[in-house]
């Protein structure tokens, strides 16, 4: 299996063969592969220095490079490089202190952070599995290389990102790995914000949303940032839209902000999220000119993101984008210079004012989304006023 899953990329390890180097598959690519799951990065480690690496491959980017990585594009595919390395000297829960190279695979597969990405490959020696991954993936078990406290100890983001596997893959964490977490959680304090927002996102965003009850079980959550006891991890929408689930997580605006603020969350998510947030908590009155109006006001994808979280049925949404209703100004079959130029409206705010009058009348009834209709309703709306 392993062999004809990375059969497409035998080229780039052949360079390192035919110069006399050693090269491996490792990590996400051999897990993934022997899950029957597409990689989304293709990883190799390597005893080639990383000079020597820039000197096989003519298109690299030195993306890590002080640590030993590169990024190669061979054959119009993206390789992320890595020289062989022991790890040690861990003082900010975070980074080595000491790299030292090595042409031992099994050394670099010790250093790694669970059983199921400490697997490696090569055409010549075959699958090296050395702390059962191929059991724990048939367990289906997130379990920690060695001694957890260390692990841990080493890089505390590796908590978090047993969280994130268990809600990508769907597995359990191993008990002695769940209890080291719930013991060392508090090292995570020492991990920067953005680190913890991309785990957190992945893991939202994964097959199994559900696992995301480890951070409450574990206390990681509440070592993140005490808000976190109050979001819901119960219940979460299977539709694999990460602003929907973590909307369904958040649950209340002031939660939402203080947590994405927290977590130095892009400008985008934070508005959507409050959007939405904004008008979940009322009940919601869905006839049609309601859902028109929500549409108008907060857009196609955050009014059905709503409808979702309000247990309401999409068949009267669906049917408004079907129809393509009118639900913005661009949609109206007048606009503002058709006013100005017949004398209905001045320049500036009579133009806007009675061009929302029209769109509220549209959404009312897109029947009446007609030049000469809404004409006849401007020169009303100017004698009313």
């Amino acid at each position: 299996m392993l062999r004809k899953y990375l059969e497409p990329h035998r080229g780039v390890w052949e360079v390192f063969k035919k110069n006399g180097f050693k090269a491996y598959f490792v990590g996400g690519c051999v897990r993934d592969a022997l899950l029957s799951r597409k990689a989304k990065d293709i990883d190799i480690a390597t005893d080639a220095k990383p000079e020597e690496i820039k000197k096989l491959f003519d298109n690299h980017y030195d993306i890590g490079a002080k640590f030993g990585s590169l990024t190669v594009n061979y054959n119009n595919n993206y390789y992320d490089i890595t020289t062989l390395r022991t790890e040690d000297g861990y003082s900010n829960f975070r980074h080595p202190e000491i790299i030292e190279y090595t042409d031992d695979i099994k050394l670099d597969l010790k250093r790694r952070d669970f059983t199921v990405n400490a697997m490696a490959y090569n055409f010549d020696e075959g699958h090296i599995d050395l702390f059962g991954g191929v059991t724990d993936l048939n367990k289906k078990l997130i379990r920690v290389v060695g001694e957890a406290d260390k692990r841990f100890s080493e890089d505390a983001l590796r908590m978090l990102r047993a969280i994130r596997f268990s809600c990508e893959l769907g597995f359990s964490i191993e008990q002695r790995t769940f209890e080291a977490i719930k013991k060392d959680s508090d090292g995570i304090k020492y991990i920067s914000a953005e680190r913890i927002y991309a785990e957190i996102k992945r893991a939202v965003s994964g097959n199994f949303p559900e696992n995301l009850i480890y951070l409450k079980q574990t206390g990681l959550g509440k070592a993140i940032h005490p808000v976190f006891k109050s979001l819901n991890y119960t219940n979460i929408p299977k539709e694999k839209d990460y602003i929907l689930r973590l909307s369904h997580i958040l649950r209340k605006k002031d939660i939402a902000m203080t947590t994405l603020v927290l977590l130095k969350a892009e400008k985008i998510t934070l508005h959507n999220i409050l959007c939405v947030l904004d008008v979940t908590g009322p009940s919601l009155n869905n006839s049609l000119y309601n859902i028109r109006k929500l549409i108008s006001s907060i857009g196609a994808a955050n009014t059905k993101r709503v409808l979702i979280l309000k247990d309401v049925s999409l068949e009267k949404f669906q049917n408004i984008l079907n129809n393509k209703d009118c639900t913005s100004l661009t949609d109206l079959a007048i606009n503002g210079n058709d006013l100005i130029t017949t004398g209905i409206a001045r320049e500036g705010i009579d133009v806007r004012l009675v061009l929302n009058k029209l769109l509220d009348e549209v959404m009312k009834d897109p029947s009446k989304n007609k030049f000469e209709i809404l004409l006849s309703f401007a020169r009303e709306i100017k004698d009313y006023n």
